[in-house]
């Protein structure tokens, strides 16, 4: 038979006897909260601490310009037949999502070059390149993030200075940048070819001499154009030699064929051109026939 002074509820609550107020049990409930309710929120507490704290292993953002290469702990580890595209990727949070900026990159900085002469000059390159979108995941595999470092400056520094030893200081300046460049670029481009790396261009925006070795090649310049003015002036007096004796020459045949001197001739021509003047004037002729009129101005 039951006791009369315990009557148990459906639910399981101890009934107190008499007014049928519930009896104290084992659990003291928390905020008028059941246990079944604590274990609730202790569970989701328990969910959202682990999502915050694995948030970022495991919601990978791909921003603009970049894509992804998965490197899964239990599937085998980089995927290389897949690259992941722009946005949110959900990944298990043992596995990693390395992100690539596949836009053109550049990389820049002042390097000290040896000429053919020994000579130290100062080049400052700069060279713009992408990783190859489609064969990012082999590029992760075989190099890995730091390519940059690993390939691109690396070769871009070794095809300037093979480049550069190859010329003395002075024919840099007469090469100028822009072969200089051109030659460096098609080195470049062999070198980092094999490495899943397209190379945009480089650049050589400054190329600075040593002090002394740009003084020799100024001097060298002034003291070459001195020549070269030198030699225009002796062909322009040769010219002009020519030219006199032509005219010389012309002269002497008037005169043999005229009888009649330049001199005088000269004079009659001046004489002519006077008379037709409308200022007053006085010829008085020379009594020789080899003088030239003479010409008085009444006026003075």
């Amino acid at each position: 038979m039951l006791d009369p002074q315990v009557v148990r509820r459906k639910g399981g609550e101890d009934l107190g006897p008499g007014d049928g107020s519930p009896r104290a049990s084992g659990i003291t409930p928390v905020f008028g909260l059941s246990p079944r309710q604590m274990k609730l929120i202790v569970a989701g507490l328990i969910c959202a601490f682990l999502i915050l704290y694995f948030w970022r292993s495991v919601f990978i953002p791909i921003g603009s310009g970049h894509l992804g290469v998965l490197w899964s702990r239990l599937g085998g580890g980089t995927v290389t037949d897949k690259v992941y595209q722009e946005g949110y990727r959900v990944i298990f949070p043992w596995d990693h999502m390395a992100v690539y900026d596949v836009r053109i990159q550049k990389m820049q900085d002042d390097v000290t070059l040896l000429t053919r002469d020994g000579l130290e000059v100062a080049v400052a390159l700069a060279a713009r390149f992408t990783p190859r979108a489609a064969q990012l995941p082999t590029l992760h595999q075989k190099v890995g993030p730091a390519y940059r470092d690993k390939v691109v400056w690396p070769g871009v520094v070794a095809a300037a200075r093979h480049v550069i030893r190859q010329y003395k200081p002075e024919d840099l300046q007469v090469l100028g940048e822009e072969k200089l460049s051109a030659e460096i670029n098609a080195v470049v481009r062999s070198a980092i070819d094999p490495y899943w790396i397209d190379l945009d261009q480089v650049l050589i925006t400054r190329i600075r001499l040593p002090e002394r070795v740009q003084n020799a090649i100024q001097e060298k310049l002034t003291q070459e154009q001195k020549v070269l003015t030198y030699g225009f002036l002796l062909k322009q007096a040769e010219l002009e030699k020519q030219k006199r004796a032509i005219e010389a020459e012309g002269i002497r045949q008037f005169e043999a064929r005229s009888q009649i001197s330049i001199l005088k001739w000269r004079g009659l021509e001046v004489t002519e051109t006077l008379a037709h003047s409308p200022n007053a004037k006085v010829f008085v002729l020379g009594n020789g026939g080899d003088q030239l009129p003479l010409l008085l101005n009444p006026d003075k």
